[in-house]
């Protein structure tokens, strides 16, 4: 979920590629205040806190909202970082960061002369003080020949991961579409950047938007395949509450002050978007549509509610057609030792809804009954041997699964293992 907390941004015109078109509006404490409620009584699992410049509200205010929805909720809150936050909890699973390129471009992209050195300095800050801090560039026609780089100044400065948001058609971005809406090469040049980076630096490189599989062989050989949750695992809540698919959509289909986030998700209208009958060529036919979901469905440049991503529309076939996508396995192996655990501070076990979830700091995984009772006997130890785990449910599991299932645990970040 995507709460934007306010319009309001540091920048003014703002960012060349922002949707956002009511940076004048002031931010209304009582509304947010009875949004952040509803969202913390409906237990979901991943929370952004996002803007317009959520910085604006205050290190208090905002504290006052992770504070509340930690307890419930992986938070993240995404940020242009010019204003540096002292004093933010640390119950804040990651702060997102963008780096748009060397100092010259990224000013280009923001419109806030001065604004790059600020942001460099205000990452080292939240670096050093123990927070997990994401780049989130913005992939455009102007720097999509500078992601090597971005990715390499990202690993120097100690951030935890890369994952570039493709430019898309949305609000006041959108009249700059001609100029900054990236090729088929210039996307392929991107792709080749980040994939050499990732190699290069050993961090996480991925996307952080939706981009049809079949735009190039290398984003399922290399696994930085990337599809879209819009109305089917993510939603938007802007400063009214309104609900929407995503925060580039105008679409609205209910409000959080009225209805709780669960009752507006199971509505009959979105089911017009879920079932994919506005689905046109080349995605149609696509035997992988269940999977891709046709890259970004939202465009504002488009009549329609829904459409096909902009970089397959109009194609009479994918350009490069796909079959079947081989998912990546978590590991099933585990040492011979026994291993002592602990649990990760980020780690959630949701019950409240239908199927239990465990939260970690950046998933959100169902899981059955065996496995809720497995985490919350983890989650009520905190630390916690092996061995006690492997005869605790011995009756339920067995050993070999059991450990697997560890691995697994650890492999997600759920747990981590104690080295003594």
């Amino acid at each position: 979920m995507h709460i934007e907390t306010t319009y309001r941004c540091t920048s003014d015109p703002g960012c060349v590629f922002c949707y956002n078109p009511l940076r004048g509006v002031p931010f209304n404490e009582t509304k947010m205040d009875k949004i952040i409620q509803s969202i913390y009584d409906s237990w979901v699992p991943h929370v952004y806190l996002i803007g317009g410049e959520p910085s604006l509200l205050g290190v208090g205010k905002l504290n006052q909202y992770i504070n509340l929805l930690a307890r419930r909720s992986s938070i993240t809150i995404v940020t242009n970082g010019l204003i540096y936050l002292q004093g933010l909890s640390r119950r804040l699973a990651c702060i997102g960061i963008p780096i748009h390129g060397n100092k010259t471009t990224h000013e280009r992209h923001t419109r806030f002369p001065g604004g790059y050195d600020k942001t460099i300095e205000n990452i080292r800050q939240y670096i050093q003080d123990g927070f997990d801090v994401r780049c989130i560039p913005v992939l455009t026609a102007w720097n999509y020949d500078q992601v090597y780089e971005v990715i390499k100044l990202a690993s120097q400065l100690g951030m935890e991961s890369v994952f570039v948001d493709r430019y898309e058609d949305g609000g006041l971005g959108s009249q700059m579409s001609n100029v900054l809406k990236p090729s088929l090469e210039q996307f392929q040049i991107a792709l080749g950047q980040m994939i050499k980076a990732r190699d290069d630096f050993g961090m996480p490189v991925g996307f952080g938007t939706a981009i049809p599989f079949c735009l190039d062989p290398r984003l399922i050989t290399e696994n930085m395949h990337s599809d879209c949750g819009a109305g089917i695992t993510f939603a938007a809540v802007n400063p009214d509450g309104d609900v929407r698919v995503c925060n580039q959509s105008i679409k609205v289909y209910g409000n959080v002050l009225l209805k709780p986030i669960e009752a507006i998700w199971q509505s009959k209208e979105l089911q017009e978007f879920r079932d994919l009958s506005w689905v046109t060529e080349p995605c149609r036919s696509c035997p992988v549509l269940s999977e891709c979901l046709c890259g970004c469905k939202v465009d504002c440049s488009q009549a329609c509610g829904f459409c096909v991503d902009y970089a397959v529309r109009g194609l009479n076939s994918p350009p490069n057609p796909l079959r079947k996508i081989r998912r990546r396995a978590l590991p099933i192996t585990f040492p011979k030792p026994y291993r002592r655990l602990m649990v990760d501070n980020y780690t959630i076990l949701n019950t409240f809804h239908r199927i239990p979830y465990l939260i970690t700091r950046y998933q959100a995984i169902r899981i059955d009954e065996t496995a809720t009772e497995i985490i919350r006997f983890l989650i009520s130890s905190g630390q916690c041997a092996e061995e006690i785990l492997v005869g605790r449910f011995s009756e339920e599991v067995e050993e070999p699964e059991f450990r697997s299932f560890v691995s697994k645990l650890i492999e997600i970040g759920a747990v981590r293992e104690v080295v003594t």
